[in-house]
C-alpha cells in the first residue's frame, strides 16, 4: 500500500473536488505560482500550511452560497432550458440554492453530512430511492431532478411556493411590528 505525501494528498483532493489551484491560492492569500511550488516542487510541506489547506478543502462545499444574490434568484427560472440540460448534481445545487440557500442547509434537511451530499453534487454517486424520497419530502420534483423534465404541476408548485414564501416574509414583518407595538 502506497502512502501519499502531503502534497500528493492535497493535489488528489483538489482534483477530486474539482477545486482550482487559483481559487485555493486566493483563499490562502498567496500567488498561484507560490502554491504550485509548495505542492509540486517543494521537498516538503509545512504542517501549518498543510492543515490550513485541508481546512479550506474540507469547508469548500460547506461554504458554497451558490451563485447568486437573492434579487437575482427571484428572476431566475428553475425550469429554463439551460437548467433542464444540467446533470443531477447541478440540479441538486439549484434546488439547494432555491430552497435552503446553501448545500450545508440542504444536507441538514436531508439528515446527512455535507460530505455525503457532496458525493451527489460532484457526480460521484447517483441518489438511490431513499435519498430521492427525502428530496421528494422536501418538495423537490423528482422528475426534474433525475431527468430535467419539467412538469406543468411542478412549475405551478414552484410558483405557488415562491408566492407563499413572500407572504410568509410579509407576515413575519407584520408580526414583528405588532410585537414591538405591544411592548
Amino acid at each position: 500500500m502506497q502512502i501519499l505525501t502531503k502534497q500528493e494528498e492535497i493535489l488528489f483532493l483538489l482534483q477530486t473536488y474539482g477545486i482550482k489551484q487559483t481559487w485555493l491560492a486566493e483563499k490562502l492569500g498567496m500567488k498561484k505560482n507560490t502554491l504550485r511550488y509548495f505542492l509540486k516542487e517543494s521537498p516538503f510541506l509545512e504542517d501549518t500550511l498543510y492543515e490550513r489547506i485541508k481546512e479550506i478543502i474540507n469547508n469548500y462545499q460547506l461554504e458554497i452560497e451558490l451563485f447568486k444574490t437573492v434579487e437575482e434568484d427571484e428572476e431566475d427560472d428553475l425550469f429554463s432550458e439551460e437548467k433542464l440540460t444540467l446533470n443531477i448534481g447541478a440540479r441538486i445545487r439549484i434546488f439547494a440554492r432555491k430552497r435552503y440557500s446553501s448545500l450545508t442547509e440542504l444536507a441538514k434537511a436531508l439528515g446527512m453530512k455535507p460530505q455525503q451530499l457532496h458525493q451527489y453534487t460532484s457526480g460521484k454517486r447517483e441518489p438511490g430511492a431513499k435519498i430521492l424520497y427525502k428530496f421528494l419530502k422536501l418538495g423537490c420534483d423528482i422528475n426534474w431532478l433525475l431527468g430535467g423534465a419539467e412538469s406543468v404541476d411542478s412549475y405551478r408548485i414552484y410558483r405557488i411556493e415562491n408566492e407563499l414564501r413572500k407572504h410568509e416574509e410579509a407576515l413575519k414583518k407584520i408580526q414583528k411590528i405588532i410585537d414591538e407595538v405591544n411592548k
